[in-house]
């Protein structure tokens, strides 16, 4: 893919993503350093590891995970395009979780040494990353309550309609259909379950009429009675969110 500016970028053009001023843009296009292009199943962030960089991502899928005391990997986020991955290491000195491509991606690259400037001049900016990790963070601590409250195959349709809903946001559904990336393994590390309990779980809403997984494709066949039988619930509207 050919270099971006911040002015031509695709993804601001989405009603999902802040508006900013010229002063505001002008200061975005001074962090971006450049662009690459990762295939699948590269490492972006090493756990543990520490990088002056921040990256936006712009196309493609990813995921962030932790390594639990037993090496094990457990995926707590699926990152999707205009994801900032990079700023806990940068705030903190280090990460104690990963990042990995789950498809091909482009980054936009950007200089977290001169970060802090958004705090000090751009107080709109600051507040819209706040909201944007407030937003990530309430959406993780849903899926940690459902681990414990629902049954399986509840819960895998509570997942699929808010990572639908996502995707709606940013323009990627067809429909009733979308593209879907995501292994079974995936799922049952982002979900606490088994392979097993995924596959009968899959099983479980094809054979409802509720949703169906196939071919690196998701659809939603019944959005009613599937948000009835996982007790989903739409977020609530919430503020454009911040594209670095």
């Amino acid at each position: 893919m050919n270099f971006v500016p911040c002015d031509e970028c695709a993804l601001r053009q989405l009603a999902r993503f802040k508006r900013f001023s010229a002063p505001e843009l002008a200061y975005v296009k001074a962090l971006k350093s450049g662009q690459i292009e990762l295939p699948a199943r590269q490492t972006i962030i090493e756990p543990g590891a520490y990088d002056d960089r921040l990256y936006t991502l712009y196309s493609g899928w990813a995921f962030r995970y932790r390594l639990t005391s037993e090496g094990q990997r457990q995926i707590i986020e699926v990152l999707l395009p205009g994801s900032l991955i990079g700023l806990q290491q940068l705030m903190l000195g280090h990460s104690d979780s990963g990042v990995e491509s789950l498809t091909p991606v482009t980054l936009c690259v950007l200089s977290g040494r001169t970060l802090k400037q958004l705090f000090v001049q751009f107080g709109d900016l600051s507040d819209a990353m706040v909201l944007a990790l407030m937003e990530d963070q309430r959406r993780g601590d849903t899926r940690l309550a459902l681990v414990s409250r629902l049954p399986a195959p509840a819960r895998l349709a509570y997942f699929l309609l808010e990572l639908f809903d996502r995707l709606v946001a940013l323009d990627m559904v067809k429909g009733d259909w979308c593209y879907f990336p995501l292994q079974r393994r995936h799922i049952a590390d982002l979900l606490g379950l088994s392979d097993t309990h995924v596959s009968r779980s899959m099983k479980e809403l094809r054979q409802r009429h509720l949703a169906s997984i196939d071919s690196s494709s998701l659809s939603i066949l019944d959005r009613r009675q599937m948000t009835a039988f996982s007790g989903y619930m739409m977020p609530e509207k919430h503020a454009p969110r911040l594209l670095l």
